[in-house]
């Protein structure tokens, strides 16, 4: 017996002319089509004693509709005044790569969140609903997935959309997902049934499956054509192809990228929520402007020279904006994000834990949120491993005599572990991305700290673009600064920091027992079964360190007064599809 659950069957209809006027209202509208069908609809009735084949015959030989769909003579009136113009969105550094399979960095994000789709997507509930997939069901005893994609949905490039595609696309992301290669481990096989279907086997049954259609945090699951999925995902793709309601139309390295209305986008039949259902390309065109000043950002939002800054608003700069009339202001205090210096565990000192641990002990992470945020609207000390404001965060377990352990004889005991191990005047470099305030202020804490530890500090100042391509390689570095929000921060099992060897700590879980955690966590059918998973978890956390934590901050993000419907859940981009601007 088969468990089915239907989402979203499309229903195959005529479409009435007042429909084909509103959907035409983006570009050009062809009303003499839809007159003209009709008109055709009513030859073929006549032949009404013809022999069933001749009456199929005389359909395929009418060409009346072919011809004249050609003729863009007429167009629609505007019916929608939603449709039009320009949104142009400013990013703190340059897009380094279109391929959101070889980073994380949130620039290569942003664009990709208008041009990419998953074939699940989370709704405003956090509830992973059917996006590129028309139905799915899941055998009785959970050992078999059944998909169907939706049909007539094409790349930009032209090519359809097919299974293929889907499945090629979703095992380039688990190859380089910690969440991929965690659900990957429950799979056996997956196999193309047909042009739009696809089935997984699995080894053993988890109820994560169409959590990882969704993922959001970490690398995105989004479907590519050949021309990407083809490419290794650690060499990334040069080009940014999707299925999205907007298109790459234009990418100056270092200056811009813009995108613009994708006409042919094949939209889902739901109403939208967060990443779900049904996306409209209202603005003609998106252009993502490079502006490396946070200043310079403030100044051209204030002046409407850029419509939106997602995140990046500095904190001493918050109260000007507010009161600002024309501009509307975020702050994200129910989505925090896990701010920290991540270290590397493959290379350098940082291979030993007890080294990772001292830098813990001696860190001073009130004193790095301040240089980072200032204000204490914008942050708030955290000992778990997991976000506070999130189901498994919130406790102090297992941090106690690390976590905020400065001026409690931290500082003194970690020099004294670097002493023992002999590690005195040892280089340690520390990246300083300086066009982000938000981490270039924590860098030079961990600066301070590792020399008061005892070591040699290099210290590297760069901008945000170099650092995330210097991340990639173990040998340029020993600390960065980054952070983390929305599903990354709350669960662990999206958190790849936390995965052996999959983010730029590379973190090494040499006794295993962060993995086995992960493990037990997916297979956990009970709440209370989870959370005890998730605090031994953390106990696992602070003797091995992964990563510095400091605690969560709360973002801040800024738009024009009359642009509408843009929003960000859960630390995701905002969003540039379902926005307009008000007349």
């Amino acid at each position: 017996m088969v468990f089915r659950k239907k989402m979203w069957m499309a229903a195959i209809t005529a479409l009435s002319l007042v429909a084909m006027l509103v959907m035409a209202c983006g570009g050009d509208a062809e009303t003499i089509t839809v007159v003209e069908t009709v008109v055709v609809e009513k030859e073929v009735e006549v032949v009404k004693e013809v022999e069933v084949e001749k009456e199929v015959e005389v359909v395929k030989e009418v060409e009346v509709v072919k011809e004249v769909e050609v003729v863009k003579e007429v167009e629609a009136p505007q019916t929608d005044d939603r449709y039009g113009g320009e949104l142009k969105v400013a990013l703190g550094a340059a897009i380094s790569t279109l391929d959101v399979h070889r980073t994380t960095g949130t620039t290569a994000y942003e664009p990709s969140f208008a041009v990419q789709e998953r074939m699940m997507a989370y709704n405003s509930d956090l509830q992973a609903t059917p996006l590129l997939v028309d139905t799915w069901e899941v055998s009785d005893d959970g050992m078999q997935w059944n998909f169907t994609l939706r049909d007539g949905i094409k790349f930009h490039n032209g090519v359809p959309f097919n299974a293929e595609h889907a499945v090629k696309s979703w095992e380039r992301w688990a190859e380089r997902d910690n969440y991929g290669s965690l659900i990957f481990g429950f799979v056996d096989d997956i196999s193309v049934t047909g042009d739009l279907s696809f089935s997984i086997d699995m080894v053993e049954p988890t109820a994560l499956i169409l959590e990882a259609l969704a993922r959001i945090g970490g690398y995105a699951p989004v479907m590519m054509p050949p021309e990407m999925y083809n490419v290794a995902a650690a060499e990334g793709a040069d080009v940014l192809i999707g299925t999205g309601p907007y298109e790459l139309d234009e990418w100056a390295t270092g200056d811009h990228l813009r995108v613009k209305r994708y006409d042919d986008y094949s939209p889902a039949d739901s109403a939208a929520s967060f990443m779900a259902g049904r996306k409209d390309a209202f603005f003609d065109t998106v252009d993502y402007v490079v502006i490396p000043d946070s200043n310079a950002r403030v100044a051209a939002l204030e002046v409407g020279q850029i419509d939106l800054m997602g995140r990046e608003v500095p904190p001493d700069m918050v109260d000007e904006l507010e009161a600002n009339p024309d501009v509307k202001v975020a702050i994200a205090t129910t989505s925090p994000a896990r701010e920290g210096a991540w270290i590397d565990n493959i290379d350098g000192p940082f291979t030993d834990a007890r080294v990772r641990r001292a830098f813990a002990m001696a860190f001073p992470v009130e004193d790095a949120l301040i240089a980072g945020h200032g204000d204490s609207r914008f942050y708030t000390l955290c000992p778990s491993m997991m976000a506070c404001a999130g189901k498994w965060g919130g406790w102090a377990d297992g941090s106690e005599g690390v976590y905020n352990y400065h001026d409690k004889g931290g500082l003194e005991a970690a020099k004294q572990t670097i002493k023992d191990l002999g590690l005195v005047g040892t280089d340690i470099t520390v990246l300083q991305a300086g066009d982000r305030a938000r981490f270039s202020g924590p860098a030079e804490i961990s600066r301070q700290t590792l020399d008061a530890m005892g070591f040699n500090v290099i210290f590297k100042q760069t901008d945000w673009a170099t650092q995330t391509n210097w991340r990639e390689k173990p040998e340029l570095w020993d600390v960065f600064h980054t952070a983390g929000g929305g599903a990354w921060a709350a669960n662990p099992l999206l958190n790849s920091s936390l995965a052996k060897n999959k983010y730029w700590n590379k973190y090494q879980d040499e006794s295993g027992a962060m993995t086995a955690g992960m493990e037990s966590l997916a297979r956990a059918s009970s709440a209370d079964e989870q959370l005890a998973i998730v605090k031994e978890m953390q106990n696992v956390f602070w003797q091995d360190v992964p990563y510095i934590s400091f605690g969560d901050s709360f973002g801040v993000g800024a738009v024009r007064a009359d642009v509408q419907g843009s929003q960000s859940l859960y630390s995701m981009s905002w969003n540039v599809y379902n926005a307009w601007r008000s007349k």
